[in-house]
């Protein structure tokens, strides 16, 4: 059972969706949350695979998913639509955990793996927080690029 309440998430993961958030122009952190976890319930997950294989082997069936307090609390909070709130609940269910601590594991897994536009945003950020600082934008993406061999 884990909260994933913005204030209760890892710093670093709670830092990327306040970015990401402000980036996308949102109203509120709980908003653009409510939009990442509508796009990651659509997107095909490697967890998916299970899920399919036990509907189609009738006597496999997943468990029921545990929908704890925080659970509860999560679906409140941001309104997650029907569909979403069901892919949420079978992909926990299929990966053995509880509902909030599978949201939990996918915004932290999220915000690890930012997108290029979120580095040069993070780095934007810190020049405009500090003028001071000398930063290459040009050198800091071609790096990206290349630690993530896309040159």
């Amino acid at each position: 059972m884990t909260s994933v309440l913005i204030e209760d998430l890892p710093p670093a993961t709670a830092d990327f969706l306040h970015r990401r958030a402000r980036r996308a122009g949102a109203s509120s952190v709980a908003d653009h949350i409510r939009h990442e976890l509508i796009t990651l319930a659509k997107e095909r997950a490697p967890i998916d695979n299970v899920v399919e294989l036990a509907a189609e082997e009738g006597s496999r069936s997943l468990p029921e998913p545990e929908i704890d307090y925080d659970a509860r609390v999560l679906h409140r909070t941001y309104s997650l639509p029907n569909d979403v709130w069901h892919t949420l609940c079978v992909r926990a269910a299929a990966a053995g955990v509880s509902v909030s601590d599978y949201v939990h594991q996918e915004l932290v897994a999220l915000s690890r793996r930012g997108t290029i536009d979120d580095v040069m945003w993070e780095f934007g950020e810190m020049q405009a927080a500090n003028p001071s600082l000398d930063i290459d934008f040009e050198a800091v993406l071609k790096a990206t690029r290349y630690a993530r061999g896309l040159d």
